[in-house]
């Protein structure tokens, strides 16, 4: 069985349009707290877990050695 590359926040924005893209990368810039950003995610379909967007956003993913 072979795992898909990149963490999972790397492959929502390969799979979504530039708009959502930017909006994704915005919001993750953002100083929203991880379980916010985690709930807004969810909320739109893609579930996500605070745990995922602070390792991602502290480079602590597997996009960080890609």
């Amino acid at each position: 069985m072979s795992r898909a590359k990149g963490c999972i926040i790397s492959r929502v924005m390969n799979q979504g349009d530039h708009a959502d893209r930017e909006a994704l990368q915005t919001l993750l810039n953002s100083n929203t707290p991880h379980i916010n950003v985690a709930r807004t995610l969810t909320d739109a379909g893609v579930p996500m877990s605070e745990h995922t967007i602070r390792r991602h956003r502290k480079a602590d993913c597997s996009c960080g050695w890609l």
